[in-house]
């Protein structure tokens, strides 16, 4: 797996506003409730599973999947809070919808332990009318540091293997250049 080089690729995506505070809503810094649609749920030890066209929303924070897993923290039992969820595992068609950003990737993973969101499976980013593609997202929540990465190397993979950052222009006006 090939990391891009952090400081290029940290400054870019800050210019497109990538390190946006509502990655947070699906973490324990939030204490709004979590409502979860799905066509079947099930319980199993430690963990919530819900399955077919999930649509799990805290806030205007929006999860879109085919599978959610909830795993909670040991103890946490029934009448857990949002605050004991330990990592949030969404499978097949995944979306993370905010107000202003928009990511796309077959897998989504929260882990609470690290406080880091990733996003695997020919991710994209859109935010306004920017675009990032790539194979993995992961995004930490604390820090606020997000990295694109390609499971390829070099230009002989072909511009659709590698990290493509598209930022669009705009002139003081707000008109797209």
């Amino acid at each position: 797996m090939r990391i891009l080089s952090a400081l290029p690729v940290f400054s870019l995506l800050g210019m497109i506003g990538f390190a946006s505070p509502t990655f947070a809503q699906f973490s324990n810094t939030s204490n709004a409730p979590i409502t979860i649609d799905a066509d079947d749920s099930r319980l199993e030890s430690g963990s919530a599973v819900f399955s077919g066209q999930v649509d799990a929303r805290q806030g205007d924070v929006r999860i879109l999947t085919d599978e959610m897993t909830i795993t909670g923290r040991k103890g946490g039992g029934v009448n857990a809070a949002v605050s004991d969820i330990d990592t949030i595992v969404a499978v097949g068609n995944f979306y993370y919808i905010t107000p202003t950003q928009e990511v796309r990737g077959q897998r989504g993973i929260y882990r609470q332990a690290s406080n880091d969101f990733t996003v695997t499976g020919n991710v994209v980013l859109l935010q306004n009318d920017s675009v990032v593609t790539g194979d993995t997202l992961i995004y930490n929540l604390e820090t606020e540091e997000a990295r694109m990465v390609s499971n390829c190397k070099g230009r002989k993979c072909g511009l659709s293997q590698r990290v493509r950052v598209l930022i669009q222009n705009t002139d003081q006006n707000g008109t797209k250049g």
